[in-house]
């Protein structure tokens, strides 16, 4: 389970690859996420935003809770070890749907061990 806070003024499209999440619950917040910060009351996703989803609206000035279910795929054998040796664990990413973040390669790397 995540927060992800949107610092920015704009609505973020956030896109996760080979995973899908669900909306949890946004809240508004004041402060500074890294400095503290306070939340303000929960509401849930709207009703179109219900179930798992591949990208998700983080809108500004608020925190928005997913939560992710990592179910990889049993391989046959014959296909060697999918953990990552750099890591080793399943790497995965987020990113910006907005095509500027995207076209300069605005990632987020993750590692699921």
């Amino acid at each position: 389970m995540w927060q992800l806070f949107n610092l920015t003024a704009n609505t973020h499209p956030i896109h996760f690859h080979l995973v899908n999440v669900q909306i949890i619950q946004r809240q508004p917040f004041t402060g500074d996420p890294d400095a503290g910060f306070q939340l303000g009351g929960a509401t849930p996703p709207d009703p179109n935003e219900t179930g798992w989803k591949e990208t998700v609206r983080m809108n500004p000035g608020e925190a928005t809770t997913v939560i992710a279910q990592f179910t990889l795929p049993k391989l046959p054998a014959a296909m060697g070890d999918p953990t990552s040796p750099r890591t080793g664990g399943h790497e995965y990413v987020w990113h910006c749907h907005i095509l500027e973040h995207e076209e300069h390669d605005m990632m987020r790397p993750f590692v699921v061990k």
